[in-house]
């Protein structure tokens, strides 16, 4: 008798939790967006930059792609970060461009990531896109130089806060690159920004390397 409850319990719990996973699975399959609130309230970061992706690729948002390529960037998973950015940005004069542009003006400031500093979400996106790249690039001469022109490019001459420069300079600075450092302090300074205390500030942290 105990024999066949404890069988039938067994059993019982094998279908529920055969039932549990495939209600998952249609949930993630079906509503993404819903999958993606739901894991990010529980912590589950990582999955939420995934749901958001797979929304984006079912609906077309550029708000849920924007968050996924945000999740991976910001949790170091920078391969997907990068090709996910990528679809973001797009080619210069391209739809996805003029969507992106769109999107980053649609926010005032963004400060997720910045502290207590105001920044554009277009220089904050531009800025973790920066740091992606600068990590694949590795060991790779070629690829540094092509982060910073690209941080570089992606700069507004004014100089504010939080832009793309100072993000790739935090990173580099972090990594202690004493060559890709002093590259891409040659590099801004010939860039004409306008040198205000943002600059200077990003100067002496690269200056540092300068004079190791």
């Amino acid at each position: 008798m105990k024999k066949t409850i404890t069988k039938t319990a067994l059993i019982t719990l094998g279908v529920s939790l055969v039932l549990a996973i495939a209600v998952f699975g249609i949930a993630s399959f079906c509503f993404p967006y819903a999958m993606m609130d739901f894991t990010a309230s529980i912590g589950m970061e990582t999955l939420s930059g995934d749901y958001a992706y797979q929304e984006y690729r079912r609906s077309g948002s550029v708000d849920c792609l924007a968050r996924s390529f945000v999740i991976a960037a910001e949790k170091e998973n920078d391969r997907a970060a990068d090709e996910r950015f990528s679809i973001l940005y797009g080619e210069e004069g391209s739809e996805a461009r003029g969507a992106f542009e769109a999107y980053c003006e649609s926010y005032a400031v963004d400060t997720s990531g910045a502290g207590n500093v105001e920044v554009s979400m277009r220089s904050y996106l531009l800025g973790l896109a920066s740091r992606v790249k600068y990590r694949l690039a590795k060991t790779s001469e070629e690829k540094k130089t092509a982060v910073c022109d690209f941080a570089v490019g992606a700069t507004d001459k004014s100089f504010p806060q939080g832009n793309p420069v100072a993000y790739l300079a935090m990173e580099a600075a972090r990594a202690q690159d004493k060559t890709f450092c002093v590259a891409l302090l040659e590099k801004m300074r010939a860039a004409g920004f306008e040198e205000n205390a943002h600059f200077n500030d990003i100067e002496k942290i690269l200056g540092g390397f300068d004079h190791e």
